[in-house]
């Protein structure tokens, strides 16, 4: 089961709605994106309506420049053929097998995860990851000595099952029990977790790392009323790197390279979806947003293989990144051989003062839906993000006509030093130049432009069209943007 439409409104930096199509089928998605153009909002939104499923709470985290009295809310809809589920401010997500599915069987990761991995607490010497896999990781996962209840309620039952007093003798038999019944489980499942860390890790090439869970022991500490380790004061679960054959005992932070512990991070992060049996007919999806800022490109094209090999079939994929470069290797390598199942979506900032908008558009079809989009707007008498979407179309028409005739513009270190005016002068200067062009449905020569249409774009540059970088703000009036519109749509069809 797959998600076929995801629609967005005023959530976190989505202003207004934005529906994301998908397909039918559910496709998977690669999506390139700019600080603060609302692909980390994406991630959210999918992370917080599958754990609201869940939890049965109550939309929140607004977006700062909705109207008060603008609904806000995040549906799905998947490819069951049912109605979209839809999340709000006043109403919870209704009961759904599918949504629970979803929330248990997702994998949801981003830099800072990572991280989590390999953090040394103030004044501790390794890594303690008995928090993350209990209360994170295997959070879904059942005691396989005690399949009726997860590993995280599991705990919760020893944390109150601790007698407020110890002369209570069969009290604190019965939380010993329960202790190892605990414990035992709990290395049942690090070493099936350990085989399958070892089958990914493997894939990133690093020959000389070892990767082993230490075996857990705990016990129940009577003078300070506590679980504890073997050997601290409070329950472990500790990750024995060995590199170079030298045993690191969880300090490995202070030896490896932020290549090898983010490939460490990534790898028991995978190998814990991995121990979730998921069908085919299950929602399961896994969305990665920018996990690879630790690693080079060489150890970045790993993660390729590994999506193919473990993911690829039961999971419903996103990948999110601000590398424009890694988002190209990775719609060659998924998208551009196998459209029918991928979609590849470039998501901007409007760095506008009126609104703050994303602007999205899938891959390769920009112009076509940045004019349809602003079509919308301007239909639903959204006139600010009707222009926004006009601007965008204009840049992209620009653009893609500057890289057709390969025009002469002025050099700057950035790229958005190149605003859209010094694009249309260069656009103009070439159809002075040369004049006309063959029709492409009568087959003709014409002139590139009339002159009335040069005249509407000068004229709308000056009201609705000036660069998305513009510094002050300008009131918009809803004939301006309609004959703004009208002549992007002239534009584009004359510059195609």
């Amino acid at each position: 089961m797959r998600i076929k439409e995801i629609e967005i409104k005023n959530f976190r930096g989505f202003h207004k709605a934005h529906p994301i199509n998908l397909h039918d089928v559910g496709k998977n998605a690669i999506i390139y994106g700019e600080n603060g153009s609302g692909k980390s909002s994406l991630f959210l939104a999918l992370k917080q309506f599958l754990s609201a499923a869940d939890t049965k709470i109550k939309l929140d985290n607004r977006n700062l420049f909705a109207a008060p009295n603008d609904d806000a809310y995040i549906k799905l809809t998947l490819n069951n053929g049912g109605q979209p589920y839809e999340w709000t401010e006043t109403k919870i997500i209704p009961e759904s097998s599918e949504l629970l599915a979803g929330y248990k069987y997702s994998g949801f990761l981003e830099y800072r995860d990572i991280l989590a991995t390999h953090y040394l607490n103030p004044n501790e010497t390794k890594v303690n990851l008995f928090e993350l896999l209990i209360f994170t990781l295997l959070v879904d996962i059942e005691n396989p000595r005690d399949t009726t209840v997860t590993f995280k309620n599991h705990w919760e039952r020893i944390q109150q099952g601790i007698p407020k007093d110890n002369r209570k003798q069969r009290e604190i038999k019965n939380l010993e029990l329960d202790i190892q019944g605990f414990y035992e489980g709990l290395n049942d499942i690090l070493e099936q977790l350990q085989t399958k860390l070892t089958s990914i890790f493997s894939d990133f090439k690093y020959g000389k790392v070892k990767l082993t869970f230490d075996p857990v022991y705990l016990k129940y500490n009577r003078s300070t009323k506590s679980i504890t380790s073997d050997k601290d004061d409070k329950p472990e679960i500790i990750l024995n790197v060995e590199f170079a054959d030298r045993k690191l005992g969880g300090r490995h932070p202070q030896y490896l390279n932020e290549a090898k512990l983010s490939a460490i991070g990534i790898s028991i992060y995978f190998a814990t979806l991995q121990l979730k049996p998921v069908s085919s007919s299950d929602l399961a999806i896994l969305v990665l947003d920018d996990v690879l800022i630790g690693l080079d490109m060489s150890n970045r094209l790993p993660i390729i293989d590994i999506i193919d090999k473990y993911f690829i079939d039961k999971y419903q994929i996103f990948l999110m990144t601000y590398d424009l470069e890694w988002f190209e290797i990775l719609c060659k390598h998924f998208v551009e051989p196998n459209k029918s199942n991928w979609k590849a979506f470039e998501f901007y900032s409007a760095d506008d003062r009126e609104i703050e908008l994303p602007i999205f558009t899938e891959r390769g079809k920009g112009r076509d839906e940045y004019i349809k989009r602003a079509a919308e707007y301007y239909k639903s008498n959204d006139y600010k993000a009707a222009a926004v979407y006009t601007r965008s179309a204009y840049e992209s028409i620009l653009k893609s006509f500057r890289n057709l005739k390969h025009l002469p513009v002025p050099y700057f270190d950035k790229p958005k030093g190149l605003t859209t005016d010094k694009l249309w002068d260069a656009v103009k200067n070439y159809i002075r130049e040369n004049q006309r062009v063959v029709d492409r449905k009568t087959g003709c020569k014409e002139n590139y432009l009339e002159q009335k249409t040069i005249i509407a774009i000068d004229r709308a540059v000056t009201t609705v069209l000036n660069p998305l970088s513009h510094s002050r703000p300008v009131s918009i009036h809803r004939c301006e943007v309609k004959n703004a519109i009208d002549a992007i749509k002239t534009l584009y069809d004359r510059l195609k």
